[in-house]
């Protein structure tokens, strides 16, 4: 059987090729504030024994039932059952939350890596992560996190508080809920940012966006930035390979622009799946109208994973192709990822096309031509944060 490629992997390659193409040209390779490989793992943490219940948000009492209005399931749930996260239950008419302050997965890594380009570029960050998630993505390559409960995976005792400290600890600017879906861990996640804005980090929400409004309101309002996989852009495709509805997203796209918050978008593109020209121009001319042409859309490459291990990744053509279909509907910036070396990994500036910001893959921001937020050479206000 072959070997899958899961996400941990693929950025230790990403970043052994990276540190290659640039001794190559005599640059040493990227050190972050000081610290070695940055997609290392957090170690010798304390470790929960047990799931611990907090009572969550975003729910209603009916009769004996408790309904969950985080996402668009609204699942309703009976005594003892678990909703479909996986990670909020009901007990006695309150539901709980089975994740608050148990994260399963820690990292160190550059802010590039989520991917978000336009925001505090090259500023190290703590990610994390904790189990559950509500979708079902055929290709997911945090499955064993994200289609797992909490008493299935081993978790960290950090409360928000600890989390923040542990940023500082490690000279992190920012701290990141990512990797699995932070949507089902919303409490613990606005705490997390909360705690950051006090003692002068960021906060960035990593997200498929698959929520209700009034939480992602919330939400967005909370984080300095929100960063969200529109993942097709068909219903077809949502219910086949998603196991969701593209509707919620779309309408969470809208609010979360609406908030304070940074947004980015990403789509993978699947091959055969959802990576024609038709249905980018069709995505990305909905960015440019509902969102703002200046809005970066990431399109990155396929990899066997999960479910869909027998599929090839996206060629590079077609990646070629997706780009310039995005362009030519309307969006200023728009970058390939997960192709290290590719020129669409840098930023250039949408009047003069001069490349402004230089990177090597997620990993490294070799060059910096944005100055007080405008383009070097030609003074072009440039959309983001930059500072």
């Amino acid at each position: 059987m072959e070997k899958e490629i899961n996400r941990r992997e693929f950025i230790q390659w990403t970043f052994a090729a990276a540190s290659f193409c640039l001794a190559a040209r005599g640059i040493a390779a990227p050190v972050y504030r000081g610290k070695d490989d940055p997609t290392r793992a957090l170690r010798d943490l304390p470790f929960k024994k047990d799931v611990h219940l907090t009572e969550a948000r975003y729910y209603r009492a009916i009769g004996s039932m408790v309904q969950c209005v985080l996402c668009p399931e609204y699942c309703m749930l009976k005594d003892g059952e678990i909703g479909r996260c996986r990670v909020r239950l009901n007990k006695n008419r309150k539901l709980y939350s089975a994740v608050y302050g148990q994260p399963c997965s820690l990292a160190l890594h550059p802010i590039e890596q989520g991917p978000i380009f336009h925001v505090y570029p090259g500023i190290r960050c703590l990610a994390i992560a904790t189990a559950g998630c509500n979708l079902r993505c055929k290709y997911c390559q945090n499955w064993q996190m994200s289609q797992f409960g909490a008493d299935e995976t081993q978790n960290y005792d950090l409360s928000p508080k600890s989390v923040v400290q542990m940023a500082l600890d490690n000279n992190c600017e920012a701290v990141v809920c990512t990797y699995t879906e932070p949507i089902v861990y919303a409490e613990y996640a606005m705490d997390v940012a909360k705690e950051a804005k006090r003692l002068g980090l960021k906060s960035i929400f990593v997200t498929a966006g698959y929520i209700d409004q009034e939480p992602m309101k919330e939400i967005g309002e909370c984080f300095d930035v929100v960063r969200i996989d529109l993942k097709g852009f068909t219903e077809k495709f949502y219910e086949k390979i998603v196991g969701g509805r593209l509707k919620p997203v779309l309408m969470a796209l809208e609010t979360a622009y609406k908030t304070s918050a940074w947004v980015e978008v990403v789509t993978l593109l699947v091959p055969n799946f959802n990576d024609s020209e038709e249905e980018i121009s069709a995505l990305s001319k909905w960015i440019a109208e509902h969102l703002s042409p200046d809005v970066p859309l990431h399109l990155l490459r396929f990899f066997p994973a999960y479910k869909m291990r027998n599929f090839p990744p996206t060629p590079e053509n077609i990646l070629q192709l997706a780009r310039e279909a995005a362009r030519n509907a309307g969006l200023k910036f728009v970058y390939i990822g997960n192709w290290p070396g590719n020129n669409a990994e840098h930023t250039y500036c949408p009047n003069c096309k001069r490349r402004i910001i230089q990177r090597v893959s997620y990993l490294a921001v070799v060059e910096n031509n944005i100055v007080d937020g405008r383009c070097k050479f030609c003074g072009t206000a440039i959309p983001g944060r930059w500072s």
